[in-house]
C-alpha cells in the first residue's frame, strides 16, 4: 500500500487501512474518492467486506494511513461514480494530465489537488511598474504549447514542456490591475524560477521566434511580455527589428538577467 493518496485518486475506489476503524474488526475501509468543495478531497464508504451497504464513513484526504487505489477487478460491481456524488456538485475530471505532470509534482494543494500557486502579472515590471504576484489557480484544462526555444549561456538547448495549462484565478491579486479573481489564465509548468508562470496568447504567439538564455541564478527562462513589447520598451526609437536584448530576471531582479535572441528564419 502507498502511504498517501493524492489527486490521481479522484474518481476512483480506494482502500485505506484506518488505524481506528469504527466497525471494531480488522477490515480496511473502502470508499469512493470525490471532491467536497468545502472540505476538500474526501472518500466516502465503509468496511471492505460489506460493499453493498450505503456509505457509513467519510474520510478526509490525504490521510497518513496505508492506502491504495483498487483495480478494476476489485471494484467489481460498485457503482462508479456512486449516485450520492451528485450531492457534492460537478466533479473534477478523472485522469487529468496536470495531476500526473512531473513538472508540477509537490506543488498542489493537499486538500484541493487541482489548485496551485502561479506567478501572475500585468506584464514586465519595467513597463508596468508592478511586480508579479503568486496567486492560487484552479486548473481544469490543457492545451498544446508552441515551441519555446531556450538555451543556456553555453548555447546548450533546454527541452521545454509542450503543454500550457488553463485555470481560474482563485484570489484577487493585491496590486495588479489587469487581472481579477475569477479570470481565466494560462501558464507554463516549466518556466524555471520558483513557480509556474502565467503566459498570454500574445506572448505564446511570438515565443517560437525567440531563444532565451535563462537567469543564471534561478533558471527563469521566460519573459512576462511578448518579446517585441520587451524590445520596444528598451529601444523605443529603433527603426528596424531588434535582434536581441537582455532583461532583468522578474523574480531575482538585477543584476541577474535573461538574454533574448531572435531566431533567423529557416
Amino acid at each position: 500500500m502507498t502511504a498517501v493518496l493524492d489527486g490521481t485518486a479522484l474518481g476512483r475506489w480506494v482502500e485505506i487501512a484506518l488505524p481506528d476503524a469504527p466497525w471494531g474488526r480488522p477490515v480496511p475501509f473502502v470508499g469512493y474518492v470525490y471532491m467536497d468543495w468545502e472540505a476538500g478531497m474526501s472518500a466516502k464508504g465503509g468496511p471492505a467486506d460489506r460493499p453493498d451497504d450505503p456509505p457509513s464513513l467519510t474520510v478526509r484526504l490525504p490521510i497518513g494511513a496505508p492506502s491504495r487505489v483498487l483495480d478494476a477487478a476489485e471494484v467489481g460491481t460498485r457503482e462508479t461514480p456512486p449516485a450520492w456524488v451528485a450531492h457534492f456538485g460537478p466533479q473534477p475530471p478523472v485522469d487529468a494530465p496536470w495531476r500526473r505532470d512531473p513538472l508540477l509534482r509537490g506543488r498542489w494543494h493537499k486538500q484541493f489537488p487541482d489548485d496551485l500557486q502561479v506567478l501572475v502579472h500585468d506584464g514586465e515590471p519595467r513597463r508596468t511598474q508592478r511586480a508579479a504576484e503568486g496567486c492560487w489557480v484552479r486548473v481544469d484544462a490543457s492545451e498544446p504549447a508552441p515551441a519555446r526555444p531556450s538555451a543556456t549561456a553555453d548555447g546548450v538547448a533546454i527541452a521545454r514542456s509542450p503543454v500550457v495549462y488553463v485555470g481560474t484565478l482563485l484570489n484577487q491579486p493585491h496590486k495588479l490591475t489587469t487581472l481579477a479573481q475569477g479570470d481565466r489564465v494560462r501558464f507554463v509548468p516549466d518556466p524555471g524560477g520558483r513557480h509556474p508562470l502565467m503566459v498570454t496568447a500574445a506572448y505564446l504567439a511570438e515565443r517560437a521566434a525567440w531563444s532565451i538564455a535563462p537567469c543564471p541564478r534561478c533558471g527563469l527562462g521566460e519573459g512576462l511580455d511578448p518579446p517585441s513589447v520587451m524590445a520596444a520598451t528598451r529601444f523605443p526609437q529603433a527603426e528596424g527589428a531588434v535582434e536581441g536584448f537582455t532583461a532583468h530576471c522578474a523574480t531575482c531582479g538585477p543584476p541577474s538577467a535573461l538574454t533574448f535572441s531572435r531566431i533567423a528564419p529557416a
